[in-house]
């Protein structure tokens, strides 16, 4: 410190300037107040001749307290007191506050998110004004993004000074003499202290000393503090991580005892052996408390005289000083007081320095609040359909109280939403959508950990039980999803139910939307397919339960009908055995009955004491793998209008036990043979053959009659009588002739059937049938192969192709050309079906059919296909659907007829699929083995190319779809007519040349040829996902489009594979893309855009509007476009009355003249949708801003140009 003179000498001054203001203070006295972490304050009292000075002279001026010994207080006045006022002078006093006293004069509540300490700091300072040289950071540590810092309720400079204690971070004043100013440095350790400040420890001597300054008066206080500061939190993001610290920055005598801390605000426990532990962890945190109890060991208090004395500096008394004070006093605290007659004198609080631990600024607590306040559910866009949760199922939320205009779905940290019921993947979870009102509650209090305690209705939400349905307890989703339980008395019921296929469960007192009775009990309804499954066994009855009293598998009223019938059965079984007829296998229905039905062991039985009733509006049928017992204590009907057969692969017999065994036939005849061996007839008394009309018995070789030991044989050339006795001849006339013979009725018996080979214990076929197998292979194995190896292995393979139209913006017109490609197509021999085979015309495919699982355009017609690779020995006309550009065709090289002579010593007899078999599941739309399939995929370069892969047994891919194909009179052609419930594509097959018919024999355009050498079978590897090089990774099995065609068997066509490349336009999508800012004022499909160029992106705000969308083909995005901006006002206003008209119907708007495309022998006038990157090149089909809108000029320019 410099020394000055006459510092006590009676005459020093003090002078106080206000800025900006005409008042002329003369200081009479003063007491200041400096300290660590708060705002300074000086209280000064001076006199004035001016009178009445005006409040708006003085308060918010910025002013200057300045001494003679050199110290500057520079601050703002926040305070004008009037004490007095004489003839001569007016006497006031004045505040002269540190700048950041005005923080005080704001209250706040706000969220900070992903911001540190200091830059929330810093952030609050320069909504103050304050600028970068008013303050400054001097920090020694790194401090870490909070997920979020809440002031509560709190003024500005509460909040600063709350948050900086948290971490120990505090600051000190100093004067700018430059500017006049006080600025702020912010530390966090001892390195930031102001240090070289001595002065002599003296006490002053008599009335005057020189002007020395110095020391006086020093005293100390020592106290007992807590020896070790332990901490632990809990972190739900790492829940079975221990967050236990405990820190001991010094250990000695005079500490003692744990300070346990639970809940500090930290995430990771961090390394409590190091000195630094890492910032605001656990160990952190403990240092930090440790720190200040260690603040508080001992304190030093001392007096001097010394005006540059400041908080923040390391007073090093010089002299005979007491140890305690060797090292120096870090003064926290400064108070001074002074007046025209006494002198200045300076109290100092302070604390011995240590290098082991820094000044920390009392904690201040956290507000805290107890209870909750209202949010609201906030997604990444307004209105969302769904719930926006994380990965954790978290959800960001939009304070009532926040004020800041933050980005939709970011005003606030993602919160955990509390339940009823949680688990390891297990819970109630019922996602709150955007909009949702919640109540916000904090653990502990603590403002910073909040989660979501409940939602709440309101105004904008009302609630779906109230005074009208207050006996009703509902669940309901915003997809109607819904658990209703109804308890008014006597109307009690069940409902859970989903909008998906209208699926219901309703048990009890069933009412309608109306709440009107529908009926009682219980009732299982969907629209969509249904399935009840029971892996142990199901039990179906109508036998009362009153109640609900009794075991659940209480089956003894369904049990005691099938045993009372089994054992009358058993009786008629013995007398069927007695009488040498065809024993029922009654043995296995009480096998059945012992180790199924009564255990119920993966059995279903069903009862029900008055009666069961099946009723079909088609088809009923039973199957069983082995025996199927039809057993009734009375009478068994059946009747059917049309025809009745009873097939059996073994015997059939038929017994009658008691009664009469009668076989009639009203009109018809009746044909009874026996074609592979003898026919018996016997009765043990008459037996009549009796005719209306003739009878004739014809045998090849002889006929015998016997009676009573007398017989007649005849043969050829030869009759013979015979008998022991008389014969007797009564005739009235006997005539001889010349030799004769009549002719026998031929009866053209069929050879037996081939049936196929079964393992009697697995009911399976011995080898498993295929339609298509590697000739590499041997007999009696159809394996899948292993080996990349050559299509031609597996058949005779020819690929077709049509013309199919530039159908990229979905309107496909045609356009005609006068060259001509001539048609080949595979065929068979024509032979032209019966009229058994053949169906009506009406029958032909007259809805629009589906390719993969996309609708087709509602075409009846399908196109001239083009054979463009391969060598077919035959020919005749292809034809698919327009919208499959590609076919792909085998015949199996090795198939076989399904007549084969012998049994299983056949070598390789029973490795395909019998003819008939495959017409039974084309029938149905069912599934054949094969060991190949094929499918088609573009190159890098775009080019379509064929791959074939392997199926192995018990793949999903060794099954591959049938095809029965129909002979349709009015086209005179074979098409596919998928069965009922299954899609398929329109697939045509003319014979060569049928009578008739107007076949075209042109493509009517060019055909790109197929540019590959050789097509491949290739393994599918096990991770096929992870290969990317063709044929990888191979599409999933529901995404490959390939059937077995199937024809009548009086067709002499031989079943033939085809694969499909279809359209990817007809396939469904989803809308994506985010559109274009379309300039404001101009004609959006102005010609300069349309007809030039690229040509016009889809409006942002009509592709807001379409996005997520889900499309069955483009067609229905085309269209959707259109109505869009047909709802549009600004845009709808650009068109014509003739174009909005179309435009509100979905279809595209005339061009003008300029844009039209003009060809051979049409004019196409509309606006087409084009796909900005080729669709064949990787770009997407519904990607809206792939989609440009251009002229049948321009597109008609582009196309030319690719």
């Amino acid at each position: 410190m410099d020394n000055w003179l006459a510092l006590f000498d009676g005459q020093t001054r003090y002078s106080l300037e206000i800025n900006d203001s005409t008042v002329l203070p003369d200081v009479l006295n003063f007491t200041g107040r400096e300290a660590l972490s708060e705002p300074f304050s000086w209280d000064i009292e001076f006199t004035t001749p001016q009178a009445n000075i005006a409040p708006e002279q003085v308060l918010m001026k910025y002013g200057s307290l300045r001494m003679r010994s050199g110290k500057s207080v520079h601050g703002i006045i926040t305070r004008l007191e009037w004490l007095s006022t004489t003839q001569d002078q007016s006497h006031y006093k004045v505040t002269l506050s540190s700048r950041l006293a005005l923080l005080s004069f704001t209250r706040q509540c706000a969220v900070f998110q992903n911001q540190s300490v200091p830059e929330v700091v810093e952030q609050v300072l320069r909504q103050h004004g304050l600028e970068g040289p008013d303050f400054e950071f001097r920090l020694e540590r790194t401090y870490p993004a909070r997920e979020l810092i809440t002031q509560w309720r709190e003024t500005d400079l509460e909040f600063v000074q709350r948050i900086l204690s948290e971490v120990g971070i505090y600051w000190r004043t100093e004067m700018d003499s430059t500017r006049e100013m006080d600025v702020y440095l912010f530390a966090d350790s001892q390195l930031n202290y102001q240090f070289d400040v001595r002065l002599p420890y003296s006490e002053p001597s008599g009335l005057y000393d020189g002007a020395a300054e110095s020391v006086w008066d020093v005293r100390t206080r020592n106290n007992v503090v807590t020896g070790t500061v332990a901490t632990r939190d809990y972190n739900y993001r790492a829940a079975s991580t221990p967050l236990d610290t405990a820190v001991s920055v010094r250990q000695d005598a005079s500490m003692t005892g744990e300070q346990y801390r639970y809940a500090a605000p930290y995430r990771e426990a961090g390394d409590d052996t190091e000195p630094e532990p890492e910032t605001e962890s656990g160990a952190f945190y403990a240092r930090i408390h440790h720190e200040r109890e260690l603040n508080k060991s001992a304190r030093v208090s001392l007096d001097s005289n010394a005006s540059g004395l400041t908080p923040g500096q390391v007073l090093e008394p010089q002299g005979n000083v007491i140890a305690a004070l060797s090292e120096g006093v870090i003064i926290t605290l400064v108070t001074y007081r002074a007046a025209r007659d006494t002198r200045l004198h300076v109290s100092v609080e302070g604390m011995p320095y240590s290098e082991r631990y820094s000044f920390r600024p009392v904690e201040i607590p956290r507000p805290e609040i107890h209870g909750t306040l209202p949010a609201r559910i906030e997604s990444r866009e307004k209105n969302d359909t769904y719930a926006y949760l994380d990965e954790q199922g978290r959800y960001r939320v939009k304070l009532d109280f926040d004020r800041e205009g933050s980005e939709q779905g970011y005003g606030y940290l993602w919160l955990r939403m509390a339940k009823p019921y949680s688990g390891d993947t297990l819970g109630w979870h019922t996602p709150l959508i955007d909009g949702t009102e919640v109540a916000i509650a904090y653990g502990n209090g603590d403002i910073d950990l909040p989660y979501i305690s409940h939602a709440m209705h309101d105004s904008e939400h009302p609630d779906h039980v109230n005074r009208d349905n207050h006996t009703r307890n509902v669940l309901r989703t915003p997809a109607n999803n819904k658990l209703r339980m109804e308890d008014q008395r006597g109307e009690e019921h069940i409902k859970l139910a989903t909008e998906y296929g209208k699926t219901q469960l309703n048990t009890g007192h069933l009412v309608d939307e109306k709440a009107q009775p529908r009926g009682k009990g219980t009732e299982l309804r969907t629209d969509e397919r249904g399935t009840i499954r029971a892996g142990k066994g199901l039990y179906v009855s109508a036998d009362g339960q009153a109640k609900a009293q009794g075991e659940v598998l209480d089956m003894d009223a369904a049990l005691k009908e099938i045993d009372q019938l089994n054992q009358q059965l058993q009786q008629l079984e013995m007398a069927a055995e007695q009488a040498l007829a065809l024993k029922a296998d009654i043995d296995s229905q009480i096998q059945m009955f012992e180790q199924r039905l009564k255990p119920l062991n993966e059995a279903l039985l069903f009862s029900a004491p008055e009666g069961i009733a099946f009723t079909s509006g088609e088809h009923l049928q039973l199957t069983a793998t082995k025996n199927l017992a039809i057993n009734a204590g009375g009478d068994i009907s059946a009747g059917v209008m049309g025809n009745m057969t009873a097939l059996a692969g073994e015997k059939l017999g038929l017994f009658a036990r008691t009664g009469q065994l009668s076989l009639k036939a009203g009109e018809g005849p009746i044909d009874m043979q026996a074609q592979n061996a003898s026919m018996r007839l016997f009765a043990e008394k008459k037996l009549t053959f009796t005719s209306e009309s003739d009878i004739s018995f014809a045998g090849k070789k002889r006929i015998t009659l016997i009676g009573g030991g007398s017989y007649l044989k005849l043969e050829a050339g030869k009759v013979e009588y015979g008998t022991t006795a008389s014969y007797i001849r009564k005739v009235k006339r006997t005539m001889f002739a010349a030799p004769n013979a009549l002719p026998l009725e031929t009866v053209s018996l069929p050879p037996p059937a081939t049936m196929r080979e079964f393992n009697p214990e697995t009911l399976t076929p011995w080898v498993t049938p295929v339609y298509a197998k590697s000739c590499l292979k041997e007999k009696g194995c159809t394996d899948g192969g292993t080996n990349e190896e050559s299509a031609d292995n597996f058949g005779e393979m020819t690929i077709f192709a049509q013309p199919v139209e530039d159908d990229c913006c979905g309107y496909g017109h045609q356009h005609e050309h006068d060259d001509e490609v001539v048609q080949h197509a595979q065929s068979a021999k024509r032979r032209k079906p019966g009229s058994e085979s053949a169906v009506a015309p009406a029958e032909a495919s007259a809805a629009p059919l589906a390719i993969g699982g996309g609708a087709l355009a509602a075409r009846t017609t399908a196109g001239v296909m083009t054979q463009v690779w391969g060598e077919w020995s035959l020919t005749g006309v292809l034809g698919a659907a327009r919208g499959i550009p590609y076919v792909g065709a085998m015949m199996s090289a090795l198939y076989i007829p399904s007549a084969g002579a012998g049994s299983d010593k056949v070598p390789g007899r029973d490795e395909y699929w019998y003819e008939e078999e495959l017409r039974q599941k084309a029938l149905t739309g069912a599934k054949a083995t094969t060991r190949v399939r094929f499918f088609w995929h573009a190159d890098d370069q775009g080019n379509m190319r064929v791959y074939g892969v392997h199926t192995g047994e018990g793949t999903p891919y060794e099954g591959v779809r049938t095809a029965d194909m129909k002979w349709v009179e009015a086209n005179n052609r074979y098409e596919f007519t998928p069965a009922h419930g299954v899609d398929g594509p329109l697939i045509t097959w003319t014979p060569e040349k049928p009578e008739g018919s107007d076949l075209p024999s042109h493509t009517g355009s060019d055909i790109k040829p197929i540019d590959q050498a050789t097509i491949l079978v290739t393994p599918i590897p096990d991770g096929k996902d992870e290969y990317t090089t063709p044929p990888f990774p191979v599409p999933e099995e529901r995404d490959l489009n390939d059937y077995i065609l199937v024809f009548p068997a009086d067709s002499g066509i031989k079943p033939i594979y085809v694969y499909l490349k279809d359209d990817s336009r007809s396939q469904p999508g989803t809308a994506t893309g985010n559109g274009a800012q379309i300039e404001n004022g101009k004609n959006w499909l102005d010609l300069s855009v349309t007809n030039s160029g690229e040509g016009a992106k889809i409006p942002a705000h009509i592709a807001d509007k379409l996005r997520r969308k889900k499309y069955n083909t483009f067609n229905e995005l085309r269209e959707d476009i259109w109505m869009e901006i047909s709802n549009d006002p600004d845009l709808l206003a650009q068109f014509g009355e003739d174009n909005q008209e179309r435009i509100s119907g979905g279809l595209a708007p005339w061009v003008p003249k300029d844009g039209y495309y003009i060809g051979p022998k049409e004019v196409v006038k509309k606006f087409q949708i084009h796909h900005d990157i080729a669709i064949e090149n990787g770009g997407g089909v519904y990607d809206i801003d792939n989609l440009r809108i251009v002229t049948p000029r321009l597109h008609d320019e582009i196309h030319y140009r690719r």
